[in-house]
Protein backbone atom coordinates (compact mmCIF):
# COMPACT_ATOMS: atom_id res chain seq x y z
CA UNK A 1 0.00 0.00 0.00
CA UNK A 2 2.51 2.54 1.10
CA UNK A 3 4.72 1.94 -2.26
CA UNK A 4 1.87 2.14 -3.97
CA UNK A 5 1.02 5.58 -2.65
CA UNK A 6 4.46 6.49 -3.30
CA UNK A 7 4.08 5.69 -7.01
CA UNK A 8 1.05 7.90 -7.04
CA UNK A 9 1.75 10.83 -5.31
CA UNK A 10 5.59 10.60 -6.80
CA UNK A 11 4.79 12.37 -10.13
CA UNK A 12 2.56 15.11 -7.84
CA UNK A 13 5.72 15.51 -5.88
CA UNK A 14 8.16 16.44 -9.06
CA UNK A 15 5.71 18.36 -10.56
CA UNK A 16 5.16 20.39 -7.62
CA UNK A 17 9.40 20.27 -6.91
CA UNK A 18 10.12 21.32 -10.60
CA UNK A 19 7.03 24.27 -10.63
CA UNK A 20 8.71 25.73 -7.56
CA UNK A 21 12.11 25.38 -8.23
CA UNK A 22 11.71 27.07 -11.21
CA UNK A 23 9.16 29.90 -10.39
CA UNK A 24 11.70 30.91 -7.51
CA UNK A 25 15.08 30.31 -9.07
CA UNK A 26 16.33 33.75 -9.72
CA UNK A 27 15.59 34.76 -6.44
CA UNK A 28 17.10 31.82 -4.73
CA UNK A 29 20.50 32.52 -6.66
CA UNK A 30 20.61 36.18 -5.56
CA UNK A 31 19.45 35.02 -2.00
CA UNK A 32 22.97 32.45 -2.17
CA UNK A 33 25.34 34.43 -3.92
CA UNK A 34 24.32 37.31 -1.48
CA UNK A 35 24.52 35.28 1.78
CA UNK A 36 27.43 33.54 1.23
CA UNK A 37 29.22 36.74 1.09
CA UNK A 38 27.33 38.71 4.03
CA UNK A 39 27.72 35.68 6.43
CA UNK A 40 31.45 37.15 6.73
CA UNK A 41 30.11 40.90 6.27
CA UNK A 42 31.90 42.04 9.29
CA UNK A 43 35.39 40.54 8.74
CA UNK A 44 35.87 41.09 4.49
CA UNK A 45 36.54 44.86 5.58
CA UNK A 46 39.23 43.81 7.96
CA UNK A 47 40.87 41.48 5.82
CA UNK A 48 41.32 43.45 2.88
CA UNK A 49 42.96 46.60 5.29
CA UNK A 50 45.14 43.82 7.65
CA UNK A 51 47.48 46.77 8.91
CA UNK A 52 44.14 48.67 9.95
CA UNK A 53 42.19 46.98 11.83
CA UNK A 54 44.86 43.49 13.52
CA UNK A 55 47.66 44.58 15.91
CA UNK A 56 49.74 42.35 18.44
CA UNK A 57 47.73 41.50 21.37
CA UNK A 58 50.06 40.89 24.23
CA UNK A 59 49.36 41.84 28.09
CA UNK A 60 46.93 43.58 29.16
CA UNK A 61 45.20 46.53 27.24
CA UNK A 62 45.79 49.63 28.19
CA UNK A 63 42.91 51.92 30.38
CA UNK A 64 40.18 53.35 28.36
CA UNK A 65 41.21 56.96 29.69
CA UNK A 66 44.71 56.61 27.99
CA UNK A 67 43.36 55.77 24.98
CA UNK A 68 40.74 58.65 24.87
CA UNK A 69 43.17 60.82 26.20
CA UNK A 70 45.84 59.95 23.99
CA UNK A 71 43.66 59.97 20.41
CA UNK A 72 41.69 63.52 21.63
CA UNK A 73 45.27 65.38 22.15
CA UNK A 74 45.99 64.02 18.57
CA UNK A 75 43.26 65.22 16.98
CA UNK A 76 42.01 68.22 19.16
CA UNK A 77 39.34 70.24 18.85
CA UNK A 78 37.82 66.82 18.36
CA UNK A 79 36.56 64.52 20.85
CA UNK A 80 35.94 61.19 21.27
CA UNK A 81 31.98 60.27 21.18
CA UNK A 82 32.21 56.14 21.48
CA UNK A 83 34.33 53.29 21.90
CA UNK A 84 33.87 49.90 20.09
CA UNK A 85 35.34 47.08 21.16
CA UNK A 86 35.84 43.80 19.18
CA UNK A 87 35.78 40.26 20.62
CA UNK A 88 38.88 39.06 18.77
CA UNK A 89 41.55 40.38 20.95
CA UNK A 90 43.96 40.77 18.10
CA UNK A 91 41.80 43.78 16.42
CA UNK A 92 41.75 47.43 17.20
CA UNK A 93 39.30 49.74 19.33
CA UNK A 94 37.11 51.99 17.32
CA UNK A 95 37.15 55.01 18.79
CA UNK A 96 34.47 57.53 17.38
CA UNK A 97 34.86 61.13 17.04
CA UNK A 98 32.51 64.29 16.96
CA UNK A 99 34.01 65.36 13.73
CA UNK A 100 32.53 61.81 12.14
CA UNK A 101 36.20 60.57 11.76
CA UNK A 102 36.56 56.85 13.16
CA UNK A 103 39.81 56.11 14.57
CA UNK A 104 41.42 52.73 15.06
CA UNK A 105 43.58 52.36 18.03
CA UNK A 106 45.87 49.25 19.14
CA UNK A 107 44.69 48.98 22.35
CA UNK A 108 47.67 47.14 24.18
CA UNK A 109 50.43 50.11 22.82
CA UNK A 110 47.94 53.02 21.84
CA UNK A 111 49.13 53.34 18.21
CA UNK A 112 46.80 54.80 15.88
CA UNK A 113 46.75 52.12 12.86
CA UNK A 114 44.16 54.27 10.76
CA UNK A 115 41.20 56.93 10.49
CA UNK A 116 38.56 57.26 8.46
CA UNK A 117 35.42 59.16 7.66
CA UNK A 118 32.60 57.45 6.61
CA UNK A 119 32.51 53.87 5.48
CA UNK A 120 35.15 52.46 2.75
CA UNK A 121 34.60 51.49 -0.39
CA UNK A 122 34.22 47.95 0.62
CA UNK A 123 31.80 48.58 3.45
CA UNK A 124 29.39 50.23 1.03
CA UNK A 125 29.66 47.45 -1.33
CA UNK A 126 28.99 44.67 1.48
CA UNK A 127 25.72 47.07 2.38
CA UNK A 128 24.84 47.15 -0.74
CA UNK A 129 24.94 43.17 -0.92
CA UNK A 130 23.45 43.01 2.41
CA UNK A 131 20.20 44.67 1.62
CA UNK A 132 20.00 42.59 -2.15
CA UNK A 133 19.94 39.62 0.32
CA UNK A 134 17.15 41.22 2.26
CA UNK A 135 15.24 43.87 -0.05
CA UNK A 136 16.55 42.83 -3.46
CA UNK A 137 18.01 46.18 -4.11
CA UNK A 138 21.23 47.78 -3.46
CA UNK A 139 19.92 50.63 -1.66
CA UNK A 140 16.37 50.73 -0.41
CA UNK A 141 16.66 54.38 0.74
CA UNK A 142 16.36 55.47 -2.32
CA UNK A 143 13.57 53.11 -3.73
CA UNK A 144 11.33 52.31 -0.83
CA UNK A 145 8.37 51.01 -2.98
CA UNK A 146 10.62 48.43 -4.89
CA UNK A 147 11.87 47.87 -1.03
CA UNK A 148 9.05 46.71 0.11
CA UNK A 149 8.16 44.40 -3.14
CA UNK A 150 11.64 43.17 -2.55
CA UNK A 151 11.19 41.77 1.20
CA UNK A 152 7.77 40.10 0.38
CA UNK A 153 9.35 38.32 -2.44
CA UNK A 154 12.21 37.12 -0.41
CA UNK A 155 10.11 36.34 3.07
CA UNK A 156 8.13 34.33 -0.35
CA UNK A 157 11.47 32.57 -1.26
CA UNK A 158 12.73 31.31 1.91
CA UNK A 159 8.80 29.90 2.40
CA UNK A 160 8.95 28.27 -1.06
CA UNK A 161 12.75 26.92 -0.01
CA UNK A 162 11.42 25.02 2.83
CA UNK A 163 8.80 23.11 1.01
CA UNK A 164 11.68 22.52 -1.81
CA UNK A 165 13.53 20.96 0.73
CA UNK A 166 11.25 18.55 2.51
CA UNK A 167 10.11 17.33 -1.26
CA UNK A 168 13.29 17.30 -2.92
CA UNK A 169 14.46 14.66 0.19
CA UNK A 170 11.50 12.82 -0.27
CA UNK A 171 12.04 12.07 -4.42
CA UNK A 172 15.82 11.63 -3.54
CA UNK A 173 14.73 8.31 -1.57
CA UNK A 174 14.22 6.49 -3.89
CA UNK A 175 17.28 6.67 -5.96
CA UNK A 176 18.89 7.69 -2.60
CA UNK A 177 22.24 8.47 -4.95
CA UNK A 178 25.25 10.10 -2.73
CA UNK A 179 27.66 9.98 -5.74
CA UNK A 180 28.67 11.80 -8.58
CA UNK A 181 29.69 9.72 -11.73
CA UNK A 182 32.20 12.61 -13.22
CA UNK A 183 33.05 10.53 -16.37
CA UNK A 184 29.73 10.51 -17.19
CA UNK A 185 28.23 12.88 -19.50
CA UNK A 186 27.30 16.50 -18.68
CA UNK A 187 22.94 15.74 -18.41
CA UNK A 188 23.90 12.75 -15.98
CA UNK A 189 26.52 14.71 -13.98
CA UNK A 190 24.00 17.58 -13.42
CA UNK A 191 21.33 14.63 -12.43
CA UNK A 192 23.48 13.36 -9.78
CA UNK A 193 25.11 16.61 -8.33
CA UNK A 194 21.84 17.73 -8.09
CA UNK A 195 20.95 14.40 -5.68
CA UNK A 196 23.81 14.26 -3.96
CA UNK A 197 24.43 17.61 -2.90
CA UNK A 198 20.86 18.64 -2.56
CA UNK A 199 20.74 15.50 0.28
CA UNK A 200 23.92 16.61 1.80
CA UNK A 201 22.93 19.96 2.18
CA UNK A 202 19.03 19.45 3.26
CA UNK A 203 19.23 20.21 6.30
CA UNK A 204 21.49 23.35 6.48
CA UNK A 205 19.20 24.58 3.67
CA UNK A 206 16.12 23.51 5.60
CA UNK A 207 17.12 25.73 8.88
CA UNK A 208 18.66 28.70 6.67
CA UNK A 209 15.18 28.59 4.97
CA UNK A 210 13.16 28.24 8.08
CA UNK A 211 14.99 31.13 10.59
CA UNK A 212 15.02 33.42 7.40
CA UNK A 213 11.42 33.26 7.28
CA UNK A 214 11.45 34.17 10.92
CA UNK A 215 13.51 37.03 10.77
CA UNK A 216 11.01 38.65 8.93
CA UNK A 217 8.06 37.48 11.07
CA UNK A 218 9.09 38.88 14.49
CA UNK A 219 5.87 39.34 15.67
CA UNK A 220 5.37 35.30 15.92
CA UNK A 221 8.10 35.37 18.43
CA UNK A 222 5.79 38.17 20.50
CA UNK A 223 2.41 36.03 20.75
CA UNK A 224 4.35 33.07 21.53
CA UNK A 225 6.27 33.98 24.43
CA UNK A 226 3.67 36.96 25.22
CA UNK A 227 6.53 39.20 25.61
CA UNK A 228 6.51 42.69 24.81
CA UNK A 229 9.34 44.40 22.57
CA UNK A 230 13.01 44.75 23.95
CA UNK A 231 13.38 47.64 26.19
CA UNK A 232 15.46 50.91 24.89
CA UNK A 233 17.75 53.23 26.19
CA UNK A 234 15.99 56.16 28.51
CA UNK A 235 18.50 58.98 27.87
CA UNK A 236 18.46 59.73 31.17
CA UNK A 237 20.42 62.59 32.40
CA UNK A 238 23.04 62.92 34.88
CA UNK A 239 22.52 65.93 37.57
CA UNK A 240 25.09 68.14 37.01
CA UNK A 241 26.16 71.07 39.59
CA UNK A 242 28.48 73.98 39.63
CA UNK A 243 31.37 71.88 41.65
CA UNK A 244 30.67 68.41 39.65
CA UNK A 245 33.54 66.58 38.75
CA UNK A 246 33.39 63.73 36.21
CA UNK A 247 34.33 60.39 37.16
CA UNK A 248 35.68 59.18 34.40
CA UNK A 249 35.59 56.41 31.61
CA UNK A 250 36.96 53.61 33.69
CA UNK A 251 35.24 53.94 36.53
CA UNK A 252 31.84 53.62 34.49
CA UNK A 253 33.06 50.92 33.17
CA UNK A 254 33.74 49.12 36.87
CA UNK A 255 30.41 50.98 37.90
CA UNK A 256 28.58 48.43 34.76
CA UNK A 257 30.20 45.36 35.31
CA UNK A 258 29.29 45.53 38.62
CA UNK A 259 25.98 46.07 37.78
CA UNK A 260 25.50 43.42 35.23
CA UNK A 261 28.52 41.02 36.31
CA UNK A 262 29.47 38.17 33.35
CA UNK A 263 29.94 40.72 30.60
CA UNK A 264 32.41 41.84 28.53
CA UNK A 265 32.14 45.66 27.44
CA UNK A 266 31.83 45.56 23.60
CA UNK A 267 30.70 49.44 23.30
CA UNK A 268 30.53 52.79 25.21
CA UNK A 269 29.24 56.24 24.45
CA UNK A 270 31.16 58.98 26.28
CA UNK A 271 28.50 62.32 27.78
CA UNK A 272 29.44 65.15 25.66
CA UNK A 273 27.73 68.11 27.59
CA UNK A 274 26.79 68.01 31.13
CA UNK A 275 23.72 66.74 31.26
CA UNK A 276 24.97 63.42 29.39
CA UNK A 277 25.56 60.24 31.07
CA UNK A 278 27.71 57.21 29.94
CA UNK A 279 26.24 54.38 28.33
CA UNK A 280 28.26 51.03 28.96
CA UNK A 281 27.07 47.99 26.55
CA UNK A 282 28.12 44.35 27.51
CA UNK A 283 28.08 41.52 25.68
CA UNK A 284 26.90 38.31 28.28
CA UNK A 285 27.48 35.04 27.27
CA UNK A 286 23.60 34.02 26.99
CA UNK A 287 23.75 36.43 23.79
CA UNK A 288 24.86 34.19 20.70
CA UNK A 289 23.98 37.44 18.28
CA UNK A 290 26.77 39.66 17.22
CA UNK A 291 24.43 42.34 18.32
CA UNK A 292 24.20 43.13 21.90
CA UNK A 293 21.55 43.96 24.31
CA UNK A 294 22.82 44.43 27.79
CA UNK A 295 23.60 48.05 28.63
CA UNK A 296 23.99 50.52 31.46
CA UNK A 297 23.25 54.35 32.06
CA UNK A 298 25.67 55.66 34.25
CA UNK A 299 25.15 59.23 36.26
CA UNK A 300 29.11 61.19 34.65
CA UNK A 301 29.22 63.21 38.10
CA UNK A 302 27.71 60.63 41.14
CA UNK A 303 28.38 57.02 39.35
CA UNK A 304 24.99 56.30 40.01
CA UNK A 305 23.26 53.73 37.84
CA UNK A 306 19.86 55.75 36.06
CA UNK A 307 18.96 52.95 34.14
CA UNK A 308 19.77 49.51 32.68
CA UNK A 309 18.93 46.43 30.41
CA UNK A 310 19.86 42.92 30.94
CA UNK A 311 19.47 40.51 27.69
CA UNK A 312 19.14 37.61 30.58
CA UNK A 313 16.01 39.11 32.32
CA UNK A 314 14.46 41.40 29.07
CA UNK A 315 11.64 40.36 26.96
CA UNK A 316 12.04 36.85 26.71
CA UNK A 317 10.41 37.10 22.78
CA UNK A 318 13.73 39.73 21.54
CA UNK A 319 15.38 36.99 23.18
CA UNK A 320 14.16 34.41 20.67
CA UNK A 321 14.59 36.76 17.82
CA UNK A 322 18.06 37.27 18.50
CA UNK A 323 18.13 33.14 19.27
CA UNK A 324 16.98 32.58 15.77
CA UNK A 325 18.87 35.78 14.07
CA UNK A 326 22.38 34.40 15.03
CA UNK A 327 21.09 30.39 13.95
CA UNK A 328 20.12 32.17 10.30
CA UNK A 329 23.84 34.37 10.26
CA UNK A 330 25.63 31.50 11.67
CA UNK A 331 27.15 34.08 14.80
CA UNK A 332 25.45 31.05 17.39
CA UNK A 333 28.49 28.97 16.46
CA UNK A 334 31.17 32.17 15.52
CA UNK A 335 33.47 31.55 12.64
CA UNK A 336 32.51 27.62 12.23
CA UNK A 337 29.04 28.91 11.81
CA UNK A 338 29.77 31.70 9.39
CA UNK A 339 31.70 29.08 7.38
CA UNK A 340 28.76 26.95 7.05
CA UNK A 341 26.56 29.32 6.18
CA UNK A 342 28.85 30.16 3.34
CA UNK A 343 29.15 26.90 2.52
CA UNK A 344 25.29 26.34 2.41
CA UNK A 345 24.72 29.45 -0.03
CA UNK A 346 27.04 28.16 -2.48
CA UNK A 347 25.56 24.53 -2.58
CA UNK A 348 21.99 26.45 -3.13
CA UNK A 349 23.41 28.23 -5.86
CA UNK A 350 24.65 24.98 -6.87
CA UNK A 351 21.28 23.33 -6.75
CA UNK A 352 19.59 25.79 -8.29
CA UNK A 353 22.03 25.86 -11.25
CA UNK A 354 22.17 22.10 -11.53
CA UNK A 355 18.07 21.75 -10.94
CA UNK A 356 17.76 24.34 -14.43
CA UNK A 357 20.35 22.19 -15.95
CA UNK A 358 18.18 18.93 -15.63
CA UNK A 359 14.61 20.95 -16.43
CA UNK A 360 16.09 22.50 -19.67
CA UNK A 361 17.18 19.21 -20.60
CA UNK A 362 13.81 17.74 -20.39
CA UNK A 363 12.76 20.57 -22.34
CA UNK A 364 14.77 19.58 -25.11
CA UNK A 365 13.71 16.49 -25.77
Amino acid sequence: MIGLVGKRMRPVLLKLHLLIGVSAAIFLVILGVTGSIIAFEGDIDHWLHLSMWYGNAGGAPLPESALILAVEQRYAPSRIAAVHIFRERNLVQVLQMTDRASVMVNPYNGTVQGRRTGPSRSQRWLGYIHQLHTHLVPDPGSARGAASVGEGVVQVAGFLLCVLVPTGAILWWRTKRIAIQWKASWPRICFDAHHSIGIWAAAFLFVAAVTGVLVGQERIFYALTHAPGPSRIRHAESSATATAVQIGIDRAIKIACETIPGGTITDMVLPLNPKGVYIVALRLPEETSESVHSYVEVDQYSGQVLHKVDFRTDSPGYRAIRFNRSIHTGDILGTAGHVIVTVASLLLVAMVITGMMIWLRKLAV
